[in-house]
């Protein structure tokens, strides 16, 4: 690259040279300095460089020079290089020289002679700087230059291809088969709209521009319009949008439409295309509909398809086709060697030539039944049905057709053969008579078995009426049930008696049902007959067996009604008169003495009547569960209290054990429980001379699952542990007991007879204690609440008894505190007159109640049967009847009915008193008209509730008194209270207890109802043992006497 020249112009060759000098000093080698003596010889310098392409940024020249004066150099050279920088080196030059320099060849400066080097320098380096940037300025605004000329160069070649492009897209905008609108998208205002789009919508142009398609009514669904403004808002455009447009006829057709936002004249707009595919989508819908009326009826028919192009070979096949032998899709090419393989050998030859005969036009269709090999290597029966396609020459090019799989078809048909194979045998070999008869009776049928009932060979029953083979008396009843079947009666059973062919009667059984044939008509009957003649001689013994043992029932359970009625009554009355003798405080020592006796043996007597009748009630399946919510840890400890005396007076060791996990409350009939703990725990201590008695118990818990609501009154069953508690209590648990002594034991040949009733063991002889009824009672109950007791045990060491039984879980809320009763002192002022009859045979239970009743203040009149009952009840007109229902002349039920019967009959309660054990009997009471029964022998409060129920009698009762601390037990915050080794009962220790509850346990021990009284006891507080223990073991002892004595003490201090 050639350097850039720096020009000195002088006349004076040392000024050149000095020139030169300074200037290769300061511009260094990047510069080339050339000189020139004259100004002629400067122009020519000038002129060669130029012509030499070479870059003159700077000229230095004298002014005064012989030639040309320097500014007019200058001005030849401006106009020669006008971009070279000029700088004029004077001493004598005036100011108009320099003047024409700057002003007519921009000279850039000029130095006096002589200068200063550094003047000189700084110059030329600013003149050199000067010529760069206007050189840079120079060079950009040419390349500007040149950048403006091709953008305009460009302008005018695109602005000549947009207008070709217009008019291109108009001719297409014009002349396209699709319609093409052009809209403004802020109110969808057409602004150009093609022919097409006119003829779809049937508008003209000028109808169309400024309006948009809602004012022209073109959306039918203006949901559309908002759904497709919405996407073109947020993704700027849509493609193939299907929605419903109207014509300007009214016609709804359907359009794709694909839009796209653009902007025009600084406006978005909205180009869209839309097309008409009304017909195409009709023939799609039609289509679709085919298709799936196909696939629909290829579903329903189950059917494999196949389609064999027999020129390449190839075999289309469904998918179910390939299901059907257990493939999948892939499994399966499409070769034909795919089906062939898979033939069983034994069909191959056949179905290959069953298809040629088609395939060569033999046979119209092709059709065959064969076996197919499936995955699992089994085979599976397929029916197969195909029809061919010939070319123009007759060839076969195409065979199509369908598989269906009959596997189940044709094992059925096996079955069948091989069914009716086995069922010929069994009729052949059957030892019944197997026949068919037609529409009229005739037999068409009857198998070998027949001649062994009948007596007749088959032979020679076939083509006779059945009716001819029947005894007389039997004729009309079979022609009546074969016409029975003939009328559409599918089965029908019924007894017959034949005649023999040796003239014997037999009594058959006889099963039949009608004929149809393959459209359902009935065509004749058929069925079986069995020799019965055995059963029924059998089902005659037995059933007169059964009428003897229900005749002996009935006895037994009059006898049982009538011991009940009889032995309950006389000792109502001894129990009653008891408890008014006991209240007299003028009786002497020995007269007490001899009152407690009776009331003793009566009790006794009492206890063993309920024993043996509520076993008798157990074997005929009276004795029902009643469920009730209690405290079980109460129960517990009561029963531990209550025996504990017994227990050391004995001096046996008697230990409650019971795990942690107990529940608290639970559902079961706590009565029972307590009858059956009682029994056994008792046992266990009368024939424990030595040791002691230990009670377990503990609980498991059982899945929900286990339990079953039953009704409330379930029965004792053969199975008891298939019962469940009643009224929808969930079983949950099941409470282990086991009591276990160290006493005599029990021999293996005793074990068998434990639980029979009236049977003892030989140690239970020897005590001469009990009945006997115990062990069977308590297993019955055991029984009843879904469990079972066993024993073990081994003489000289002890016995171990085990049950469990099933419970539900209680909640403390259903704990009802036990009511305690007051005792009745009188009625209360300012009622009126309560006119009570009392009707009873017995003298002395009239006597018992007229004088209870009359002493608290009702009036009272009495009658001796129902004939004089309703004599004195239509005179007097009582307010309440105490009524007796087994009586002479007249009855109490036939007395109530007549009382009833009345309107006025209609006020008057009847309350039955009946010593009968059984609920029916009860049942048969309310049904006679009575309002209520109370059970004999009673207590008086029981009365004196039922009265207050039914007439709201008041009555004024005895005072309640705080307690205080008794001689001989200690203060309930005592912890010594809890001792009562040594504690021995007074009147005094009454004072604990409430008056109401001190009467009512005297009313229960003058009846000697012992259930009532260890309820009572119950109902003293557990810091108050010693008392309760005290009473408990009078009662175990069988003196309640006793209490009688301590409680008239007491009340009468």
């Amino acid at each position: 690259m050639k350097k850039p020249v720096i020009i000195c112009v002088d006349d004076q060759p040392t000024i050149l040279d000095s020139l030169k000098i300074e200037l290769k000093a300061t511009l260094g080698e990047d510069y080339a300095i050339e000189t020139a003596e004259g100004g002629e010889d400067a122009l020519d310098l000038i002129v060669e460089l130029l012509e030499d392409e070479c870059e003159i940024p700077l000229i230095i020249s004298d002014y005064l020079m012989p030639d040309i004066k320097g500014d007019e150099l200058l001005r030849q050279v401006h106009g020669i290089s006008s971009k070279t920088i000029k700088i004029m080196l004077t001493g004598q030059a005036d100011v108009k020289a320099v003047g024409n320099a700057i002003k007519y060849a921009k000279l850039y400066r000029y130095i006096a002679k002589p200068w200063q080097p550094e003047d000189l320098k700084l110059t030329v380096k600013e003149a050199i700087n000067s010529y760069l940037l206007e050189k840079e300025l120079a060079d950009k605004n040419a390349k500007l230059q040149q950048l403006n000329e091709e953008l305009e160069a460009l302008v005018d070649r695109r602005t000549a291809q947009l207008r070709q492009e217009q008019e291109k897209f108009a001719k297409a905008f014009r002349s396209t088969p699709h319609a093409i609108t052009i809209t403004r998208f802020s109110d969808g205002t057409h602004l150009e709209v093609n022919d097409a789009f006119c003829e779809m919508t049937g508008y003209a142009p000028e109808e169309i521009i400024g309006r948009t398609a809602v004012e022209l009514n073109i959306w039918v669904n203006l949901s559309d319009r908002k759904h497709l403004f919405d996407l073109l808002a947020s993704q700027g455009f849509v493609r193939n949008y299907e929605f419903e447009s109207r014509t300007k006829s009214g016609e709804i057709r359907t359009a794709l439409l694909s839009s796209e936002m653009i902007e025009i004249g600084g406006e978005n707009c909205l180009i869209s295309v839309s097309q008409d595919i009304t017909e195409r989508k009709r023939a799609t819908e039609e289509l679709r509909k085919s298709e799936e009326r196909w696939q629909l009826v290829l579903k329903a028919n189950n059917d494999a398809i196949w389609d064999a192009n027999l020129v390449t070979g190839e075999v289309f096949r469904s998918a179910r086709w390939k299901e059907m032998l257990g493939y999948k899709e892939s499994e399966i090419g499409t070769s034909e060697d795919e089906w062939k393989i898979r033939i069983h050998p034994e069909d191959l030859n056949r179905v290959t030539a069953t298809m040629q005969q088609h395939l060569d036009g033999i046979t119209p269709f092709y059709t065959a039944e064969y076996r197919l090999r499936c995955k699992d290597g089994s085979y599976k029966w397929i029916q197969d049905r195909g029809q061919a396609v010939w070319d123009e020459s007759g060839k076969p090019v195409r065979l199509l057709g369908s598989q269906a799989d009959i596997n189940y078809r044709k094992q059925a048909e096996i079955n069948l053969a091989e069914s009716e194979q086995k069922y010929r045998h069994l009729v052949e070999t059957s030892q019944d008579a197997i026949w068919a008869c037609d529409r009229t009776g005739r037999i068409n049928f009857i198998n070998q078995a027949s001649k062994q009932i009948y007596g007749y060979k088959p032979e020679e029953m076939l083509g006779r009426y059945f009716s001819d083979f029947l005894a007389p008396e039997a004729v009309a009843a079979a022609e009546k049930w074969h016409q029975r079947l003939l009328n559409g009666e599918s089965i029908f059973q019924a007894e017959s008696t034949i005649l023999t062919k040796d003239g014997r009667e037999v009594n058959i059984l006889t099963n039949a049902i009608a004929i149809k044939d393959s459209e359902g008509k009935i065509i004749g009957t058929t069925g079986t007959a069995s020799d019965i003649t055995t059963r029924k001689q059998t089902e005659i013994a037995l059933q007169k067996a059964k009428e003897a043992a229900d005749k002996a029932n009935r006895a037994k359970s009059e006898f049982l009604a009538n011991m009940s009625h009889e032995l309950r009554t006389p000792l109502n009355a001894i129990l009653g008169f008891t408890q008014l003798l006991s209240r007299d405080s003028s009786l002497q020592t020995e007269q007490k003495e001899q009152i407690n006796i009776i009331t003793k043996s009566g009790e006794h007597l009492l206890n063993l009547i309920n024993s043996i009748l509520q076993m008798s009630k157990i074997e005929v399946g009276r004795v029902t569960l009643e469920t009730n919510p209690f405290d079980l840890h109460h129960l517990i400890e009561t029963l531990e209290s209550m025996l504990q005396i017994q227990a050391q007076k004995k001096g046996l060791q008697l230990i409650f054990d019971q795990e942690p996990n107990l529940p608290h409350y639970i559902k079961t009939d706590e009565s029972k429980l307590r009858q059956v703990l009682l029994n056994l725990l008792g046992n266990a201590i009368k024939f424990t001379t030595e040791g002691g008695v230990t009670l377990r118990l503990k609980a498991e818990p059982v899945s929900m699952e286990a339990s079953e609501n039953v009704n409330s009154n379930s029965s004792i069953t053969n199975d008891p542990r298939s019962l469940a508690l009643p009224g929808n209590a969930i079983t949950n648990y099941r409470l282990c007991f086991e009591i276990e002594d160290t006493g005599p034991g029990i021999s293996p040949e005793e074990m068998d007879n434990l639980f029979k009733p009236f049977a003892q063991t030989e140690t239970g002889r020897r005590s001469q204690e009990g009945t006997g009824l115990g062990l069977p009672i308590s297993r019955q109950f055991i029984q009843l609440m879904q469990g079972d007791i066993t024993v073990s045990s081994k003489v000289g060491e002890g016995s171990m008894f085990k049950f469990d039984i099933a419970v539900a879980l209680a909640d403390a809320s259903e704990i009802q505190a036990t009511q305690q009763t007051k005792r009745v002192v009188s009625l209360e002022p300012n009622q009126p007159e309560y006119r009570i009859l009392v009707v009873d045979d017995r003298m002395e239970s009239r006597l018992f109640l007229v004088k209870m009743l009359a002493s608290i203040g009702f009036s009272v009149c009495e009658a001796e049967n129902g004939l004089q009952a309703v004599e004195i009840w239509s005179m007097w007109e009582p307010h309440l009847i105490l009524m007796d229902m087994r009586m002479p002349v007249m009855d109490g039920y036939e007395a109530t009915k007549r009382i009833k019967t009345h309107l006025k009959g209609q006020a008057t309660v009847v309350i039955a008193l009946t010593a009968s054990a059984f609920d029916e009997e009860r049942s048969v009471i309310l049904s006679a008209g009575c309002d209520d029964f109370v059970a004999k022998p009673f207590r008086e409060q029981v009365i004196l509730d039922k009265m207050a129920q039914y007439l709201g009698v008041r009555y004024v009762y005895e005072q309640q008194h705080l307690p205080t601390p008794a001689p001989g037990e200690l203060p309930s915050n005592t912890p010594a209270a809890d001792t009562h080794s040594s504690f021995v009962l007074q009147p005094e220790s009454f004072q604990l207890m409430p008056p109401e509850w001190v009467q009512e346990l005297y009313d229960a021990a003058c009846s000697i109802d012992n259930e009532l009284i260890f309820s009572l006891i119950e109902q003293i507080p557990s810091d108050r043992a010693a008392l309760k223990h005290a009473i408990a073991d009078l009662v175990n002892n069988f003196r309640c006497d006793q209490i009688i004595d301590l409680i008239d003490v007491f009340q009468n201090q």
